[in-house]
């Protein structure tokens, strides 16, 4: 008769770990989207694992029992309530074993057990708990499982994480986890420690794939000859600039003296010759007046310029300015230019950023430089164009 009922007894507990089996599956598909990390797949090995462990400890049936109970039952609210899933997995579990009317007294246990927070001073069913969760972390295939569970808190929460920053926070789980049962320790710490040996790699890896990310560097070499071709395009765009400057001085002023000294020598000859050559004031002063703009222009080109308004540390925080360019990083403390080239070593994404800030400012003083060069040539070009028609219209007038 006892043998009987002992059979029975297991029996009916396997009818009720199959039906919960097919509740949690059914209750996990419910949500758009397969979950990839607390999956019923997850679930069950949560559930074999607590189970073995129970069995190791030579737990008696009951106890075993309440056990997988709660390991099936654990995750079963996250994705109804991912911050707070251990209330929603108890609500599931009280609503699904009142059902089948398990006894109450059991039920209590069940859901003791769900919300106790698990230590080494605990019960014994929660370290088995407790260990029967966290026994991922001691397996080959956590790496896989970190993976997925990325994914999951991606696609739940709406938030990405970069290589390096997964990596930390991976890392960080498992120096944070720890085994509470003898026979977990035995199972599983030793891969566990295993495991965080190889994720200090990886954090490693993951941070020089992040800087690449960050600064260009999967690209190879490109992103340096970017900025070394655009610094001496800048370089040669400027000397191209002064030199034309250069040109359009050196032009006008030869005109300017030139116009000058037959003017003044003009007024030493007889007044016959004056009054002969008033008709052509018209074209010289045109001239005159045309190349002295044209050279005031051409000098503002050349002249250089250096930042007039005082540049603080605080525009150069914002992305304002840069402390690379020689009349921005006198007006600072020397305290702070150094300071400031330090962070530029440790980061190379600010290190960039500078460079491109101060690209862009060479850019403005190119500007500059061409729109008044523009402006030289354009009024020289005018004074040469008007000098040349009042000039023949005044020979053409007076001679025929």
């Amino acid at each position: 008769m006892e043998r009987d009922a002992v059979k029975t007894g297991i029996r009916q507990n396997k009818e009720l770990l199959d039906s919960l089996s097919t509740f949690i599956y059914s209750l996990l598909s419910r949500f758009d989207g397969e979950p990839v990390f607390h999956s019923w797949s997850h679930t069950k090995e949560v559930a074999d694992v607590a189970l073995k462990l129970a069995r190791q400890h030579n737990l008696e049936p009951g106890q075993t029992e309440i056990i997988a109970l709660a390991a099936w039952f654990y995750y079963s609210g996250y994705f109804d309530s991912p911050k707070d899933y251990v209330l929603k997995s108890v609500e599931n579990a009280r609503k699904f074993l009142g059902e089948r009317s398990y006894p109450e007294e059991r039920i209590d246990q069940v859901l003791s057990l769900l919300k106790a927070k698990a230590s080494p001073d605990s019960e014994i069913s929660a370290k088995v708990l407790h260990d029967a969760i966290i026994s991922y972390k001691g397996r080959k295939r956590f790496f896989a499982k970190a993976e997925l569970l990325r994914l999951e808190r991606e696609n739940l929460f709406g938030k990405s994480y970069s290589d390096h920053e997964w990596e930390k926070i991976m890392y960080k789980s498992l120096l944070n986890c720890t085994f509470l049962t003898d026979v977990a320790r035995q199972e599983f710490q030793s891969r566990k420690n295993r495991n965080i040996s190889k994720q200090r790699k990886l954090i490693h890896d993951a941070y020089k794939t992040t800087v690449r990310k960050k600064t260009g560097k999967e690209f190879g070499r490109g992103v340096d000859t970017l900025y070394r071709a655009n610094f001496n395009n800048h370089i040669r765009l400027s000397s191209i600039a002064d030199g034309k400057a250069n040109m359009m001085i050196s032009i006008n002023t030869i005109i300017l003296s030139v116009i000058v000294t037959l003017s003044g020598a003009g007024f030493t000859f007889s007044s016959t010759f004056m009054v002969q050559n008033l008709r052509f004031v018209l074209p010289i002063f045109i001239l005159l007046v045309g190349s002295l703009i044209s050279v005031v222009f051409a000098i503002l080109s050349a002249r250089p310029n250096v930042t007039s308004h005082e540049v603080s540390m605080k525009e150069v925080e914002r992305g304002e300015s840069s402390l690379l360019f020689f009349g921005n990083f006198i007006q600072v403390p020397l305290n702070e230019f150094i300071d400031y080239l330090g962070r530029l070593k440790k980061s190379q994404k600010k290190l960039y950023d500078s460079m491109s800030i101060d690209l862009y400012f060479l850019g403005k003083v190119l500007q500059r430089k061409y729109r008044l060069l523009q402006w030289s040539y354009t009024v020289f070009m005018a004074a040469l164009i008007l000098s040349v028609i009042s000039f023949s219209a005044i020979f053409f007038y007076s001679n025929f």
